[in-house]
């Protein structure tokens, strides 16, 4: 299949998008650190849960800045016409368990959240977000079984041809 000049622009697009959702990404972790100053000094009661709840939102971002760079290499794949490799089906799962892998911070942000402040909407948050981790490893996961099937037939088609 040719990978044609339309479809080039618009991977090329996304990659920028991508770029540029990094950058955002290192600012918002930045931007946490400020915000978790002034929330530890407005609120003094739950200034001891500053520093884990500060961890815990590093750790996300950081997950989430690595799938994108795993992204942008897919991208690069995609781009380059040889999306039906095994490398490729080793990025789209590396994707898929770091998804799935943040849902175990949320969890730990849960569970302090719930300790010391009840019936926070810092719960409904987790609860979302931990669906919504989970089912984009699963999409990957299943991108990633597709990936692999596609390849196993175009070899057998280009071993008949």
């Amino acid at each position: 299949m040719m990978y044609t000049k339309k479809n080039h622009t618009l991977t090329v697009l996304i990659m920028i998008g991508l770029f540029i959702l990094i950058i955002i990404s290192i600012l918002a972790g930045i931007f946490l650190r400020e915000l978790s100053f002034s929330v530890a000094v407005s609120n003094p009661e739950l200034q001891h849960m500053r520093i884990p709840v500060l961890i815990i939102g590093m750790i996300l971002i950081g997950i989430f800045i690595a799938n994108l760079i795993l992204a942008e290499f897919l991208l690069r794949k995609i781009s380059q016409d040889t999306v039906f490799t095994r490398s490729s089906v080793i990025l789209l799962k590396s994707m898929s368990w770091l998804f799935i892998s943040e849902t175990v911070p949320l969890a730990l942000l849960y569970i302090i959240t719930e300790s010391n402040v009840k019936s926070s909407i810092t719960q409904l948050y987790v609860i979302l977000f931990c669906i919504i981790y989970l089912t984009a490893g699963l999409i990957f996961r299943l991108l990633a079984n597709l990936i692999s099937d596609a390849s196993k037939f175009k070899q057998e088609v280009d071993m008949t041809v």
